[in-house]
């Protein structure tokens, strides 16, 4: 049973992974502080739910919808906050705190309260051995990984990957050598918002969306991040997976009520141990990069 409960960790947090990259790609190389993150990933799930609902389109090919969306939404919230960029953080804080209420509160008048969901598309699991698992956790974790994949091979392997990386290192310096600051936190940013666009539209296959879950998605990927490193991508990735176990072993022997509670927990008690992150040796995003590369 163990095993079993370890895998279907590991395979959730390949979903939260999608949602805490994207969170900690914008703040390690833009320095913005998203609080409303988590209710991203909710619009992301109400946009593929709505496409479901009104065209039959399976939730893995509404991304023709959720990512342009995703894009749109991110642009006119970094015209929001561009300004901010530099300046006390605390400023982005109450900016996104309002944000996420105003989200919340126009999903609550559009969908009403009710939890949305949406059927299995497929009828069996796959045993393998003991082990069951479905094939909605499978698919999005391999997407997830998939996704996840490509973007850190974009991030080592491309002039616009480097730039992020030498943005995020001095952005003075970046400037200097000729990179477009302002492009790379624009475009950041809405890689930002569609990763959790893109995890919200997998994550409906699994979970219920209803207007305030944007909060819990919100603790979880922030929680995820600091555990991670603050701007460590990689980091994001391994505490991704863990809080996925996490969840997913004191569900079954606590209740599924002492989920949150548990990794919360465990939460604090790496700060007060490790308060830099539990992964911050692991170097991805903040490697430095020679900046006659970064342009």
């Amino acid at each position: 049973m163990l095993i079993q409960l370890l895998i279907s960790g590991i395979m959730l947090g390949g979903v939260y992974a999608l949602t805490s990259i994207g969170l900690s790609l914008i703040f390690g190389v833009s320095k913005i502080v998203n609080f409303a993150h988590g209710d991203f990933v909710v619009v992301g799930m109400y946009i593929t739910y709505s496409v479901y609902q009104a065209t039959g389109l399976s939730p893995y090919l509404s991304w023709i919808v959720v990512i342009p969306c995703s894009v749109f939404l991110g642009y006119l919230v970094f015209l929001l906050l561009k300004r901010t960029i530099g300046v006390q953080e605390v400023n982005q804080i109450f900016i996104t705190l309002g944000l996420s209420m105003v989200i919340q509160n126009v999903i609550l008048m559009v969908f009403k309260s009710d939890y949305r969901t949406i059927r299995t598309i497929f009828k069996n699991n796959i045993k393998i051995g003991d082990i069951f698992l479905t094939r909605e956790g499978l698919l999005a974790f391999l997407i997830a990984i998939v996704i996840t994949v490509v973007f850190l091979w974009f991030l080592n392997k491309t002039d616009t990957g480097r730039a992020m990386k030498a943005v995020s290192q001095d952005r003075s310096a970046a400037h200097l050598m000729g990179v477009r600051v302002g492009g790379i936190d624009l475009l950041v940013f809405c890689l930002g918002i569609v990763f959790a666009g893109i995890a919200g539209s997998l994550l409906i296959t699994m979970f219920a969306a209803y207007p305030t879950s944007g909060g819990v998605y919100n603790l979880l990927a922030w929680v995820t991040v600091v555990m991670g490193g603050l701007g460590n991508v990689v980091g994001a990735l391994f505490a991704a997976f863990l809080i996925g176990i996490i969840e997913i072993v004191s569900g079954y022997y606590l209740g599924a009520d002492m989920r949150q509670v548990v990794y919360y927990v465990f939460f604090v008690i790496i700060l007060i141990l490790r308060p830099q992150g539990l992964f911050s040796g692991i170097k991805f995003i903040n490697r430095k990069v020679k900046t006659n590369e970064a342009h």
